[in-house]
């Protein structure tokens, strides 16, 4: 009996001992993985919206005059800036740390300048007012881009600008004799031209970008005239010009589909 007894106990000892061996050795369990975060990239389709400001450039609206009693010249021209407002969209394909795109924008604006010229004798006061007012425009450009660090965008951009301009010109003279003189013209054009700016654009989320630009637009120059009477029912005609070229800086938000 005492032998079955001291058998029994050396099993379950060597049972233990063998248990407490087995957990000492190493886990033939495959180490996780190593977390890598995805990489930030450019590449792919974009909407979003943009505002900001645009002020007139060194364009003019022009007059030569041929009436002796107005003063020969180009008058006085002011202008003021506007908001403006719009939305864009574009694709952008990245290569290392170089950004092809393009991107085609519409914004609208209520831009102006005026002319404005006079004369007078002892017979007669005549004025000739002229306005030119940009309501909206557009660009098709293609981008080129650098990535110097990651979720940054610099960029460069030209291409084709369009848009909507109105112009009208107004001219009045009037006599000691109570006749008055008139003559008066307007036009409502859809111009080309091109544009040019730069930027930045920062990657905020996977699908979320803010960007700051600049951009030149040039949309050309029209020649135009208006042809009428004075007050003494001589004929008159005025010939312009309306040089339409100004500058935006704006922001803007992109969502990266």
């Amino acid at each position: 009996m005492k032998k079955v007894l001291f058998a029994g106990a050396a099993l379950v000892a060597l049972t233990v001992a063998g248990a407490a061996s087995a957990a000492d050795l190493p886990s033939r369990r495959a180490a996780p993985a190593p977390y890598i975060a995805p990489v930030f990239t450019w590449t792919g389709f974009y909407a979003g919206v943009n505002a900001g400001y645009a002020f007139n450039g060194e364009d003019k609206l022009k007059f030569n005059n041929g009436d002796v009693y107005l003063p020969y010249g180009v008058g006085n021209n002011t202008d003021d800036g506007s908001f403006t407002g719009g939305g864009q969209i574009g694709y952008n394909y990245q290569m290392g740390s170089v950004v092809l795109g393009i991107e085609a924008d519409i914004n609208f604006l209520s831009l102006e300048k005026e002319f404005k010229l006079a004369g007078s004798t002892d017979l007669r006061t005549s004025s000739l007012e002229g306005k030119s007012k940009t309501e909206w425009f557009g660009t098709v450009r293609p981008r080129l881009g650098f990535v110097p660090v990651d979720r940054l965008l610099v960029f460069v951009t030209g291409g084709l600008a369009y848009g909507q301009v109105k112009t009208s010109a107004t001219y009045i003279d009037s006599n000691v004799f109570g006749n008055t003189g008139y003559a008066h013209a307007k036009k409502d054009d859809t111009r080309t031209g091109w544009t040019l700016g730069a930027g930045l654009e920062y990657a905020v989320t996977d699908n979320i970008t803010v960007k700051g630009e600049y951009a030149y637009v040039d949309l050309g120059d029209k020649k135009h005239s208006i042809v009428g009477t004075d007050s003494f029912n001589n004929p008159v005609q005025f010939n312009g010009k309306d040089e339409t070229n100004f500058h935006v800086v704006r922001a803007g938000v992109n969502y990266k589909f």
